[in-house]
């Protein structure tokens, strides 16, 4: 990994903290205020990784009043709570290790709650709705552009994320710079995302296309009502980290797409996961049930930062106790066996050169779609090396969306 910029000596906490730094030109975060928390986390330590994010909330939080809101700007109110919200998010990035531990849900409520009153004081609130699917239901949120309507219906993006990532968290990444340019937004979750977890008890699945062509099909089943001002022959998807994988199974499916986009590509979740946990692998192979699950648990006074997230997140967010069986879902997720020659609109696949999580994967993602693909690799000159292009998202979302301008247009 680069060592340009080093923000914590844990190389997990250095790149969650760059995660949330790349936010900062979307309103997301703000610089020093992040920078003065980091000498009191230490390495390792996921109990002041979140007593030092969730108090910086709840001091951004104290620079307003919410029993007197109209004594603020709305511009003010909405710049804290934005902030507020994100930095919860933060704070409850490693607690999943113990799922009763009662700061998750605790966590999970406040981010909302402070992501939806500063929504409510956007000039165009996103609107929330719900999305039915063959066995679960989804959240979403419909920003409209500014210039979108039934006279100028506009292309829209559909926005969702990964492992870890919440809807609220793409709406900085991708949506600010979307609504900017002059696309339509609609942020989703589907199973496996914090609201499915939370809500339903529903883990991820590899068959994306059961979460996106519901949305799909909302947008179609509205197009001539509350969703006018969205050009449905202009429909893009984005899929963020192990969204990656999941945008490109979706798009291998869902033929009304008129173009992908890949932050970053992945080409099999197996690969990256094998590379998490190598001690499994012969139990895999074997299908040996119990001797992977012993070994997954085994020893975790000697786990890395890495090695103990990935153990607590996988089978929060796969909701099982079991990460065979976790892995067993995960073994599904390949754009191998024609998947990918599947996918025959446009597709951009991003590339960091310094991934932590999936490094090597997107060109395989490019080769296997072939003449579709565009890959644009992000280095340091840039400051997009980082998984997603963490701290660089400026420049990401110019590539992005530059592209997908001579795909559907200004």
């Amino acid at each position: 990994m680069s060592t340009m910029v080093k923000l914590h000596e844990d190389t997990n906490f250095h790149y969650e903290t760059m995660r949330a730094l790349g936010t900062v030109p979307f309103h997301g975060a703000d610089i020093t205020e992040i920078f003065n928390i980091m000498p009191n986390i230490k390495p390792g330590d996921f109990e002041s990784w979140y007593h030092e994010w969730f108090n910086l909330a709840q001091r951004i939080l104290s620079t307003v009043d919410e029993t007197k809101e109209s004594l603020f700007s709305p511009v003010t109110l909405r710049n804290a709570y934005f902030r507020a919200s994100h930095y919860i998010f933060m704070a409850d990035f490693f607690l999943h290790g113990n799922k009763s531990d009662p700061r998750i849900i605790e966590c999970f409520k406040l981010w909302k709650k402070y992501f939806n009153k500063a929504n409510a004081l956007l000039p165009i609130p996103g609107k929330h709705i719900t999305i039915k699917a063959k066995d679960f239901e989804m959240p979403g949120l419909v920003f409209r552009a500014s210039e979108a309507s039934v006279t100028n219906p506009r292309p829209t993006l559909i926005v969702g994320g990964g492992f870890e990532s919440i809807m609220e968290e793409t709406y900085h990444v991708f949506a600010v710079s979307a609504l900017e340019r002059g696309y339509n937004v609609i942020l989703y979750e589907g199973p496996g995302h914090r609201t499915l977890v939370e809500t339903q008890g529903k883990g991820f699945i590899a068959e994306w296309e059961e979460a996106v062509t519901p949305v799909v099909d909302y947008i179609f089943a509205n197009k001539d009502h509350e969703l006018t001002f969205v050009d449905t022959d202009r429909i893009g998807l984005v899929g963020m980290s192990m969204g990656g994988y999941l945008a490109a199974r979706a798009a291998a499916f869902e033929k009304r797409l008129a173009a992908v986009i890949l932050i970053d590509g992945v080409y099999s979740m197996m690969d990256a996961c094998m590379q998490a946990f190598p001690q499994g692998r012969d139990a895999w192979e074997k299908r040996d049930a119990a001797e992977f699950d012993r070994l997954f648990e085994q020893d975790p006074s000697t786990w890395s930062t890495n090695r103990r997230w990935f153990h607590d997140d996988l089978k929060f967010t796969f909701c099982v106790d079991s990460a065979f069986e976790a892995y067993k879902v995960m073994d599904k997720m390949s754009l191998e066996n024609g998947v990918a020659q599947r996918i025959r609109m446009p597709a951009f696949i991003g590339e960091a050169v310094d991934d932590l999580f999936f490094k090597g994967q997107p060109i395989r993602v490019a080769e296997a779609i072939g003449g579709n693909a565009t890959l644009k690799v992000f280095g340091v000159e840039q400051g997009g090396q980082y998984h997603c292009h963490s701290g660089g998202l400026v420049h990401m979302n110019q590539e992005v969306f530059e592209w997908f301008a001579r795909i559907v247009g200004h």
